[in-house]
């Protein structure tokens, strides 16, 4: 299936994730995860199957940034393994991605070249963000 969009965020998430971990594999996948009873607002989930193939999904209901950001906390889980749950193995494989996500978006968009061209204020980092 080849893509039509230039700067598509989910395949930029899955760029990062390849690049840092190229031998996890998943099939990612777009469900309805919502739940009525799911009173912890879960959007994604990840299932370790008994084959040894481990598939992900994330909420198709979710706006296009949350849909993004909950494909990379999925891949996270991959990452980390099924035993990792939300521990620091978990918490550096997610804090791994973003910064490779970041770095090949700057890449991809030469940010800090436009800059030059536009107010370069506006494009410093926020408080605690990854550059």
């Amino acid at each position: 299936m080849n893509n039509p969009f230039k700067n598509d965020p989910f395949a930029l998430v899955w760029s990062a994730f390849k690049n840092l971990y190229p031998d996890k594999n998943c099939e990612c996948w777009f469900d309805v995860v919502d739940d009525p009873n799911d009173v912890d607002g879960h959007y994604g989930w990840t299932e370790w199957h008994d084959d040894g193939t481990i598939t992900i999904a994330v909420d198709i209901g979710l706006t296009l940034s949350d849909a993004v950001e909950i494909f990379a906390h999925e891949l996270a889980h991959v990452a980390a393994g099924s035993d990792a749950d939300h521990g620091e193995e978990w918490e550096n494989a997610f804090d791994a991605i973003h910064a490779e996500y970041n770095k090949l978006g700057e890449e991809l968009f030469d940010v800090r070249a436009t800059a030059k061209c536009i107010d370069a204020k506006k494009l410093k980092p926020k408080s605690g963000e990854v550059t």
